[in-house]
């Protein structure tokens, strides 16, 4: 009689499955990360920034964060005497036809970034930010920091 070491009623099975390393399945599972990735980064909220160039001022910041979507762009005048230019999402318009604007953005979008060169008045700013107030809407001026001076990208 041959004794076994496993208890009584146990066998012992051996499987026929033996693992493959076809590239097939690396394919497929590299196929499946970068389609997720892709999703996350097409699901990811992106600021639009006006193609307007404007020489922002220096101010020193820690770091920059996300505000919002409604930017609002004042560029100086093209010629002395004239009135700031003021683009809000890329149109060109005069201080009534932005206060209707705001009013309706400030509904869906809670702030405001302005982005203004630095040679347009104080006087002008502190117009569009009372604007902006009245639709309720927070404002938040864009700056660089001192020491850089990019050029700004739009991609």
């Amino acid at each position: 009689m041959i004794q076994s070491a496993l208890p009584l009623g146990h066998r012992r099975y051996r499987s026929r499955l033996k693992l493959s390393a076809k590239p097939a399945y690396f394919i497929a599972l590299a196929d499946l990360f970068f389609l997720l990735l892709f999703f996350i980064l097409m699901a990811s909220t992106v600021v639009r920034i006006s193609g307007i160039k404007v020489d922002l001022p220096r101010a020193n910041v820690p770091q920059a964060t996300w505000l919002g979507k409604a930017i609002l762009t004042i560029a100086p005048p093209e010629e002395p005497g004239k009135p700031c230019r003021i683009y809000f999402r890329d149109r060109m318009m005069d201080e009534n036809q932005l206060r209707n604007e705001l009013l309706t953005a400030g509904e869906q979008e809670k702030v405001l970034v302005i982005r203004a060169d630095q040679d347009v008045p104080s006087g002008v700013l502190s117009e569009i930010m009372a604007i902006a107030e009245a639709a309720q809407m927070e404002t938040f001026i864009a700056v660089q920091k001192p020491e850089l001076r990019p050029e700004t990208r739009f991609e």
